[in-house]
């Protein structure tokens, strides 16, 4: 009896649907030979657009290694607003392999030499872009979560982008674990050096963030460096500058890691957060999922959606602008 419930088990493991959050964030592109006027990605709608080009063959990005050359591809564009209460977008996100070197078996005997494969096989992964939040949860797989998936993936949409003349791309950024940078920042007794880039973000702003965003939002600021420094620490009060780009930070509007520096455990350290992303885990969909496209409109999708979009809101909750 052991061994089946570990069976059950195992297999319910293998059918989880497990997935990283990001943060969707707008990067203006900084370039002498743009046009001042150029239009910028800054709608919803923008965005829709934008994933609807991006899965078009001629947005295909190459990647070429020592030992193989692959093809990254957006495709399977569905708009899913009308199954849930959220502004979802639905892609995939494919690898195939256009040649792979290695030993090749022949009639004669074996080889080192190049294989291709017409047509190639792919390896993929599942995007749900929620517009509502301006999040992003991309599957996790153990054949691409390990590789540079979100690089191609950019260079996808910056494609698609460029395609659109926008002068802005698309970048994700991972959303920390709750308190992964706030608690991290708590955790030191005096902080001495706080350096972080943040964000003008399309805001899921809370009561520690308000003045923040806002001082940004007058400025005509979209992104903004901070080095902050005091050897005899800097203030830790949740009105305060240090503890307000924290909170944002937390919420994926920053670029790069949060790196800190100051007194913990009455020893100097050097610490940086915010280069992991949060994970989900949805039990029992992964193979309805990856068969979304083929039934984006029954009941059934419906209930796959919401258990997606709780589990988002579970790892991530939208702040409570009063809290």
């Amino acid at each position: 009896m052991a061994a089946v419930c570990a069976g059950k088990k195992g297999a319910d493991v293998s059918r989880r649907f497990s997935f990283d959050l990001f943060r969707l964030n707008i990067e203006d592109r900084a370039d002498l030979f743009l046009h001042p006027d150029i239009q910028r990605l800054r709608t919803d709608e923008d965005l829709r657009r934008l994933l609807q080009v991006a899965t078009e063959s001629e947005q295909d990005q190459v990647q070429k290694t020592r030992s193989a050359v692959f093809k990254w591809s957006l495709r399977e564009f569905r708009d899913i607003r009308d199954l849930n209460n959220r502004e979802l977008l639905h892609v995939v996100l494919a690898r195939s392999v256009l040649e792979r070197d290695g030993v090749i078996v022949t009639d004669e005997g074996m080889s080192v030499g190049t294989s291709s494969l017409n047509p190639p096989l792919a390896s993929t992964v599942v995007c749900f872009f929620d517009l509502s939040r301006h999040l992003v949860a991309v599957e996790h797989t153990g054949e691409l979560s390990q590789t540079a998936w979100k690089d191609f993936l950019q260079q996808i949409l910056g494609s698609a982008a460029f395609r659109m003349e926008r002068g802005s791309t698309i970048e994700l950024e991972p959303i920390p674990e709750q308190n992964g940078i706030v608690g991290l920042f708590m955790s030191f007794q005096r902080v001495t050096r706080m350096k972080v880039t943040l964000r003008i973000p399309n805001p899921e702003l809370n009561r520690y963030t308000r003045a923040l965003y806002a001082d940004l939002e007058t400025s005509g600021v979209r992104e903004f460096t901070q080095d902050m420094k005091n050897p005899s620490g800097m203030s830790k009060a949740e009105n305060a500058r240090p503890f307000a780009s924290a909170v944002l930070a937390e919420q994926g509007y920053k670029k790069g890691e949060v790196q800190l520096e100051g007194i913990r455990n009455d020893t100097f350290e050097q610490a940086s957060s915010g280069s992991t992303a949060a994970r989900g885990n949805v039990r029992g969909l992964r193979d309805f999922v990856r068969g979304l496209h083929a039934n984006a409109k029954t009941k059934e999708a419906q209930k796959v959606l919401s258990a997606i979009t709780a589990e988002i809101d579970r790892i991530h909750p939208v702040p409570d602008p009063n809290a």
